[in-house]
């Protein structure tokens, strides 16, 4: 899985801002025993619902590196509520 830029720099809010970092625990051991398509299909999974939560909380998803995602929200509330839906 490679990395990439999902929000272009002119789109993402300014100002005082909060960070939301992610990050699966153990993913490598964890996509071994796993196997890749199933790997895979798990990553999926995880993807819709971080986008959702960030995106149902007012975030932006700044970038995406394998499991690990980067968002940012306009306030600490919002990044905790995301991170709770989530």
């Amino acid at each position: 899985m490679g990395s990439f830029a999902v929000t272009a720099p002119g789109d993402l809010p300014s100002g005082t801002l909060t960070f939301l970092f992610t990050d699966i625990e153990g993913s490598t051991q964890t996509a071994r025993a796993l196997g890749m398509a199933r790997w895979h299909a798990l990553l999926a999974e995880h993807g819709r619902i971080l986008r959702g939560a960030v995106a149902g909380n007012g975030g932006t998803v700044v970038r995406v590196e394998g499991d690990s995602f980067f968002a940012v929200f306009t306030g600490p509330a919002a990044a905790v509520a995301a991170a709770v839906d989530a």
